[in-house]
């Protein structure tokens, strides 16, 4: 029933120390929240131009940027919130159990009030039982004064005979002897009683102690607990803040993408309408333009609307997003044998808004000629909603940047040129400029 006072206090001053902790942390995060807060509202202030591509990219890296650390102060924050409910729950248990203890120690206090108001009660009845014997004792004394005895040894000079003066000693006694038993005996269970009353009142007063201890232990748990409570729904704001800014992140992250897709596309379209201006002059000065280039016209077509980049070579190198060390591969390698030299197809009709054909360093090499930035000679073609495809290492391209080409056109050939050990096709796909795995466009 007793509880170990300096082990509970050892107990309490470590649930003290992690609240102290936790509040210590809180501040952090809310000095976080509050800079990054300031930082959104200043760039949320800025209009950007929705022709300026380069303040568009810049934008959405901030934006992307913002939601990535506002995830984390989310997850740490979900973590925390996670720690805390877990906290608060066992405080309401350690509340709970010295409810229960202060309960017990209640029934065990009024148990020993029983207890003692028996003993006060026995202690009461020995005392009139010592009160009646003293009044007998009275009124005997008063007898033999009465009969003018009025001492023992008056009583055995009195003696008629020597008979008579053995049965007045034997009387008298009998007399003292039986007296004296009768209030010692009575004197011994009124010390026994008293002496169990005051083991009663000690263990009533240790009870009562130990009742005052629990009680201020349970205050100072339930202060705690209001303490935690506070910091829980600290936490729940700052949860719900970060949340809110993510979404208002990705609301604006949208914006930003609508204005970039719309970017590519009007550039998609201008180039389209420059390159088709170009193609009905070249058939005008009796030149076939991309019309002259061969066609591939009987490959397969997936769900997409994508063909296979490199007709007859389907083995593959390299897979998108390949761990290559200091960076992943944003792209797919198609290699095979026999493959230098083999027919590099657009996998989309479109319009090739970047080419490059200066690279003639078409062989193996253990790192970049330089040539294209790595890419070596390379094309790059805009397709309808915001999707681009790129084609590296080529080694030689047939395309020319503003050209209108077709799906399955010949578009250059496959080599070994840029940063390449080996003759394979580089090929990527963008989403408003953004790479995303080839592979999705081929699945049936």
């Amino acid at each position: 029933m007793r509880i170990s006072k300096k082990r509970f206090k050892a107990v309490l001053c470590a649930i003290l120390s992690m609240c102290i902790f936790a509040y210590s942390a809180y501040p952090v995060f809310a000095e976080e929240q509050a800079a990054q807060e300031a930082s959104t509202e200043q760039t949320q202030a800025t209009t950007i131009d929705p022709n300026d591509i380069d303040a568009l990219e810049n934008r959405r890296q901030e934006l992307q940027a913002q939601s990535d650390k506002y995830q984390q102060i989310l997850e740490k924050t979900k973590e925390n919130i996670a720690d805390q409910e877990e906290y608060v729950n066992a405080l309401v248990s350690k509340v709970q159990v010295l409810d229960d203890k202060i309960e017990l120690s209640h029934q065990s206090i009024n148990e020993l009030n029983g207890k003692i108001q028996d003993k006060q009660t026995a202690i009461d009845n020995a005392n009139k039982s010592i009160e009646n014997q003293m009044n007998t004792l009275r009124n005997r004394l008063r007898n033999i004064y009465m009969a003018g005895n009025t001492t023992d040894l008056e009583i055995i000079f009195g003696a008629k005979s020597f008979s008579d003066f053995l049965d007045k000693m034997e009387l008298v006694e009998a007399l003292s002897d039986y007296d004296n038993n009768l209030i010692n005996s009575i004197k011994g269970d009124l010390e026994n009683i008293s002496k169990e009353k005051a083991e009663l009142e000690k263990d009533m007063d240790s009870l009562e102690a130990e009742e005052a201890s629990l009680e201020s232990d349970q205050q100072e748990l339930n202060k705690i607990l209001e303490e935690n409570k506070e910091l829980l729904a600290g936490l729940y704001k700052t949860s719900d803040k970060a949340t809110s800014e993510i979404q208002n992140g990705a609301l604006e992250s949208d914006d930003i993408e609508k204005a970039i897709s719309n970017y590519y596309a009007e550039k998609a379209r201008l180039e389209a309408e420059r390159a088709e201006q170009e193609r009905l002059n070249n058939a005008n000065n009796g030149n076939g333009g991309s019309n002259s280039s061969t066609i591939h016209d009987d490959l397969d077509i997936s769900p997409s609307g994508f063909v296979w980049p490199c007709p007859g070579y389907y083995y593959l190198t390299s897979e998108w997003n390949e761990d290559r060390g200091s960076y992943n591969h944003g792209a797919i390698d198609i290699a095979d044998a026999g493959i230098m030299g083999a027919d590099v197809v657009a996998a989309k009709e479109g319009v090739v808004i970047d080419s490059y054909n200066g690279c003639y360093h078409n062989w193996g090499k253990d790192g970049s000629c330089g040539c294209g930035g790595g890419y070596g000679n390379y094309v790059m073609i805009a397709h309808d909603g915001g999707k681009m495809t790129v084609y590296g290492h080529l080694s030689t391209t047939m395309v020319y940047t503003g050209q209108h080409v077709y799906q399955g056109q010949v578009i250059g050939f496959v080599g070994s040129t840029g940063h390449s050990t080996g003759a394979h096709l580089h090929f990527e796909t963008r989403l408003n400029g953004v790479k995303y795995n080839p592979m999705t466009e081929y699945q049936s």
